[in-house]
């Protein structure tokens, strides 16, 4: 869940710190002075989304499935760009909260999910 709600966040922040693209994904959000931020937020993102793929148990399934993931989290920022850029925002709030549920049940505080 962390790796997957990483993964989208970081492609989710790539895409969005292309000028072109940064008007429809951030909406209101849209500060000139924050878009060059972004290429580095995204691309931290993704390596931290791979980290926590590489530092689970069982990591050669779950670098398969990061792989896998990847071009997922991608054609869902990409076609929701190109249909409905509110779906990416919602997209982006889902996906943070699923690195937040996996980060609290992975420190033991929210139990099983």
């Amino acid at each position: 869940m962390i790796a997957a709600g990483l993964l989208y966040l970081g492609l989710f922040a790539l895409a969005a710190a292309m000028p072109r693209h940064a008007p429809a994904l951030l909406g209101p959000w849209h500060v000139r002075q924050r878009i060059p931020r972004l290429p580095l937020v995204g691309w931290t993102l993704v390596l931290l989304s791979l980290a926590a793929a590489l530092s689970a148990p069982d990591w050669p399934r779950a670098l398969v499935a990061w792989f896998g993931l990847a071009p997922l989290a991608a054609g869902i920022v990409l076609l929701s760009l190109t249909f409905a850029p509110r779906l990416a925002r919602v997209g982006a709030i889902l996906a943070a909260g699923l690195a937040i549920v996996g980060l609290a049940t992975l420190s033991g505080a929210g139990g099983p999910v």
